[in-house]
C-alpha cells in the first residue's frame, strides 16, 4: 500500500511527473538556503517570466521598426559594448560599496527600458534601451555572483546555480505561449503587435524591484572582506592574478563561451521565422523547448557537476548545443525547429557550470572585481560578435551564423579548458 501512494497518479504525463518532482527537491533546496538566495531566486524567477514575454520577438520587433540584418547585429553590438564599458567599474564599486544598491538600480534600469521598448516608433530609438539594459546585467550579474559566491559553499555552488536557473526555467516556460496568445489578439509580428509586451515588461520590473528593495540584504562576509581589502584600485585588479597563472587562460575560456550566445541569439529566431517559415506559436514552443529540457537537466547535471567536476560536465554538454546548430540549420518544418531549441537548452547549463568555475577561483573579497575583469575581456568577444553575424548573415548566408560559432569553439575553447585545474575539490573560501 506504501508503494502504491508513492507511485505517479493515473492521467499525469510522465513528463509532467518528472518536472513536478524536479522542481520539488529544488523547492526544498532553496528553503533551506539563507534569506538572500531566496530573494535573488525569486528575482530571477520573475524576470525570466517577463522576458520570455518578448525575448523571442526582440529582432523581430527591431526588424518590424525598419532594422536591416546588419543595424540589428549593430544594435546588439552596442548593447555588449556598454556592459564591457561598465564591467570594472561596476565590480570595483560593488566590492568597495556594496551589493545591494546596484541590484536594485539594474532592476530599475531594465523597467525604464521596457518603456522605452513600447514608445519606440523606430529602430533608432531602441539605442538607448539596449544601453540600459546592458548596464542592468553588469549590475545584476556582477550582484548575482557577489550574493552567490556569499550564499553557497563550494560543494553546493553548480547545484544552487542550476537550481535557481531552472525555477527561472519553469516561469521562462511559462510566458512564451501567453505571449503568443498577446500577439495573435494585437494584430501578429508587427511592431503595433509586439509593443503592448514591452508596457507589460516595465510594469512587472516594477514589482520586482520593490520586493528586492525590501527583502535584500546586505551580506555580512562581503562588508568584513570590504573592510579588510582596502588598497589601490590598481593593485586591486593586478593581485587579482598573482599566484595563479591559470587566471589568464580561464579569461579567454570564459569569454569564447560567451561567443555562440552573441553571434547566434539575435538571429536563432529571426532564422527561423524568414528561413524556416515559423510563425510566433512555432517561435514560441522554441522558446518553450529550451526552457523545459533546462528545468528537465539543468539540477540533476548540476548535482553532478557537484560531485564529478564541473570540466567533465562542461565537455559532455557541449556536442548537445553543437547538435543545436545542426538541426536549426537543417530542419524541414516545426518538429526539427523545436528540438533545436531544446537542445540549446543544454547551451545555458553549461553556461552556468562555467560561472561555477569562474566563482571558485578568486577568494570572496575579489569577486565584484573579478566579475568586472571577465565582463571586460569578453566584451572583446561579445561586442563584435552580433555585428560580425550580421555580416555573416547578409554575405555569407543565415546558416553561417550558426556553423561558424561552432567551428571556432571547438577550434580555441576546448582546447585551452583542457589547460586549467578542476575547482571542485578546491577548499571554500
Amino acid at each position: 500500500m506504501g508503494e502504491r501512494s508513492l507511485a505517479r497518479p493515473r492521467g499525469i504525463p510522465r513528463s509532467i511527473d518528472v518536472i513536478g518532482r524536479a522542481l520539488g527537491r529544488a523547492s526544498q533546496f532553496v528553503r533551506r538556503q539563507k534569506p538572500n538566495y531566496r530573494v535573488t531566486a525569486t528575482r530571477a524567477a520573475s524576470s525570466s517570466f517577463l522576458v520570455g514575454l518578448t525575448s523571442q520577438y526582440d529582432s523581430i520587433y527591431a526588424i518590424a521598426l525598419g532594422a536591416s540584418p546588419i543595424q540589428l547585429g549593430a544594435l546588439n553590438s552596442v548593447k555588449g559594448g556598454a556592459s564591457a564599458i561598465m564591467s570594472a567599474p561596476t565590480g570595483w564599486l560593488v566590492d568597495r560599496y556594496g551589493v545591494k544598491g546596484f541590484y536594485v538600480a539594474g532592476i530599475a534600469l531594465v523597467a525604464v527600458a521596457g518603456a522605452i521598448y513600447g514608445a519606440a516608433p523606430d529602430w533608432r530609438a531602441l539605442i538607448p534601451a539596449v544601453v540600459l539594459i546592458s548596464l542592468s546585467m553588469r549590475f545584476t550579474g556582477t550582484g548575482c555572483s557577489v550574493l552567490c559566491a556569499d550564499q553557497l559553499e563550494n560543494r553546493d555552488r553548480a547545484t544552487g546555480q542550476n537550481v535557481c536557473s531552472s525555477i527561472a526555467s519553469l516561469f521562462l516556460a511559462l510566458s512564451p505561449m501567453i505571449a503568443a496568445v498577446l500577439v495573435t489578439k494585437s494584430g501578429g509580428l508587427t511592431a503595433d503587435g509586439l509593443r503592448g509586451l514591452y508596457y507589460i515588461k516595465f510594469a512587472g520590473y516594477g514589482l520586482i524591484l520593490a520586493y528586492v528593495a525590501a527583502r535584500l540584504r546586505e551580506p555580512v562576509r562581503l562588508k568584513l572582506a570590504q573592510e579588510q581589502d582596502r588598497v589601490g584600485v590598481l593593485g586591486d585588479f593586478r593581485r587579482i592574478f598573482q599566484n595563479a597563472p591559470h587566471l589568464k587562460r580561464w579569461v579567454a575560456v570564459a569569454c569564447l563561451s560567451q561567443l555562440p550566445l552573441a553571434m547566434t541569439l539575435p538571429f536563432m529566431h529571426l532564422f527561423a521565422n524568414q528561413v524556416k517559415g515559423a510563425e510566433q506559436y512555432v517561435l514560441s514552443m522554441m522558446s518553450v523547448a529550451m526552457v523545459v529540457a533546462h528545468i528537465l537537466f539543468g539540477i540533476p547535471l548540476g548535482r553532478l557537476a557537484d560531485r564529478l567536476g564541473r570540466k567533465r560536465i562542461i565537455y559532455l554538454l557541449t556536442p548537445l548545443w553543437y547538435l543545436s546548430a545542426i538541426v536549426l540549420v537543417l530542419a524541414r518544418g516545426p518538429v526539427g525547429l523545436v528540438l533545436a531549441g531544446a537542445l540549446w537548452g543544454f547551451y545555458p547549463i553549461m553556461t552556468v557550470v562555467t560561472s561555477s568555475m569562474s566563482l571558485e577561483l578568486v577568494p570572496l573579497q575579489c569577486m565584484g572585481r573579478w566579475s568586472g575583469l571577465l565582463g571586460i575581456f569578453a566584451g572583446v568577444v561579445t561586442v563584435p560578435a552580433p555585428l560580425i553575424g550580421g555580416v555573416i548573415w547578409r554575405h555569407l548566408g543565415p546558416a553561417y551564423v550558426f556553423i561558424i560559432p561552432l567551428a571556432l569553439d571547438m577550434a580555441l575553447r576546448l582546447p585551452l579548458l583542457a589547460t586549467i585545474p578542476e575547482t571542485l575539490w578546491k577548499d571554500d573560501v
